[in-house]
This record gives structure tokens, C-alpha cells and sequence, in this order.
């Protein structure tokens, strides 16, 4: 695989060959994680439907062998994922300007471990809340049959979305790299990141109730104060004051 240098000017054509081999290098390790998921796929299943408690169902001919598919192209594309982000960034690369500091293999770990922590929130207390409240709607007159690929939506979206927003203190510390932002400014619009939290939250969560809305919007305030943070924070070290020799100090050298 070609690899362009931190601040390189290419042509056109060179961009364009760059990223057809990227999308390759991004389209095979997806393939490689799906057969990978395909043999586990009993193991991914039972994984994933076991915050739910109960078994799933699909209401036509080939909906089992859908839902496997879907199966093994999600656990593809979570394998794949450093893969995607690692040529994402190399191919970034070169129109990051050289006195940003760009280390490729350093954003993939971090990203990653923000990814994995957004996931396992999600999984283990935003889904759970999630479907002990749509549970509640169950009675002796009204049962729930889920199907698996209402299911899988579900979960997704739940998982997926999580993986996302947790990216945002890299987000915002890769912005200030390029253009410097102001802790204080950021902190004044307190009030609108919570509104619009909330409002997110109620986007994206398919209950109604106000706890599992705050159970969403609570992680995207607590994320914005942690961008904030990693922003003051990386902006004190862009200050910090070199040390100064003494007179002294360069005879002795001398």
C-alpha cells in the first residue's frame, strides 16, 4: 500500500488511486471479519439478545438467513473498524498542515478505546434501561413478539450511536490542533449543549421516557465537559514556557 507523507502536496489522480486502495484494503478486512462472524454466529447471537431475556422471531421465508447476513456484516464492520479508521486517517494525512501534530497509530488506539467505551455503555446500561421499560407495556391482554430484525435495529442503533458520540473529545482535540478553540467560549455554551443533548437523546432513543432520555443525553454533556477539559488541557501544554539556560548553566556546558 502507498503511503503519503504528513503535509504532501499529490496530484489529483495520485488522491484518487490512494483512495481506491484504501476502500480495498477497508472492503477486505470487512469480508475477513464477516467470515469471521459467520463462524461464531451462535456466540454473537446469544451476546447480543441476552439483555433482551427471550427469544427472537422472524415473520418470512428468508428472515433467519437475513438476519445471519445482517449478523455477520455487523461483526465485520466491528473488526474492521481499526482497519477503517487507520486508512481514514492515512489518507487525511496529507492535507493535515505540517505543524499539526499527526500520529496516525496513537489517534487508532484512542479511538478505539473510546469506540469500545461508548459500546459497552450501551450495552450494558442504556440498552438494559431501554427494554425494561418497554417491558413494562406487557399484560395478560398484550405480549411482545420482537422480531429479529426490529431487534437488530434496535441494538444497533443503541451501540452504533454510542461508539460515535464518544469520539467527540478526539474530534474536538484534532479541531483545536488545526484551528485553537477557547476553553471559555466552549464553556459558556453550556446551555445549548444540554438542550440539544436532550434533544438528541430524543431522537435517538425509540422510548418516550424521560429516564432513558437522560440516560442517553447524561454521556453527551459528560463528553462535552471532557472535550472541554482535553482542550484547555492541550491548549496549557501548546503554552507551556521553555526552560530558560543561565549564563552559568552554558559556560559549564562550554
Amino acid at each position: 500500500m502507498s503511503s503519503l507523507t504528513h503535509g504532501q502536496k499529490i496530484s489529483v489522480e495520485a488522491h484518487i488511486n490512494e483512495l481506491r486502495q484504501r476502500l480495498l484494503w477497508c472492503v477486505l478486512a470487512l469480508m475477513i471479519g464477516a467470515g469471521i462472524g459467520y463462524k461464531y454466529n451462535q456466540e454473537i447471537i446469544q451476546f447480543l439478545v441476552r439483555p433482551l431475556g427471550q427469544q427472537l422471531f422472524y415473520t418470512s421465508p428468508t428472515g433467519g438467513f437475513d438476519f445471519l447476513i445482517k449478523i455477520c456484516v455487523f461483526f465485520g464492520f466491528l473488526l474492521a473498524i481499526p482497519v477503517v479508521i487507520y486508512n481514514i486517517l492515512r489518507f487525511i494525512e496529507p492535507s493535515v498542515p505540517a505543524r499539526v501534530p499527526f500520529k496516525v497509530y496513537r489517534l487508532v488506539v484512542v479511538s478505539i478505546l473510546l469506540a469500545l467505551a461508548g459500546a459497552s455503555f450501551a450495552y450494558f446500561v442504556s440498552l438494559p434501561a431501554a427494554l425494561y421499560f418497554l417491558d413494562n407495556f406487557n399484560n395478560e391482554q398484550i405480549s411482545s413478539l420482537i422480531s429479529a430484525q426490529e431487534y437488530f435495529n434496535f441494538v444497533l442503533l443503541y451501540i452504533g450511536g454510542f461508539a460515535v458520540l464518544f469520539q467527540m473529545p478526539l474530534v474536538f482535540l484534532f479541531i483545536n490542533k488545526v484551528t485553537p478553540l477557547k476553553p471559555l467560549s466552549l464553556f459558556k455554551k453550556q446551555r445549548i449543549v444540554i438542550l440539544g443533548s436532550f434533544i438528541i437523546a430524543a431522537i435517538l432513543t425509540p422510548t418516550p421516557d424521560p429516564i432513558n432520555q437522560t440516560i442517553m443525553a447524561v454521556p453527551i454533556i459528560g463528553l462535552y465537559q471532557a472535550s472541554v477539559v482535553v482542550v484547555w488541557r492541550d491548549g496549557r501544554k501548546g503554552h507551556r514556557p521553555k526552560p530558560k539556560i543561565s549564563s552559568n548553566s552554558r559556560a559549564t556546558k562550554e
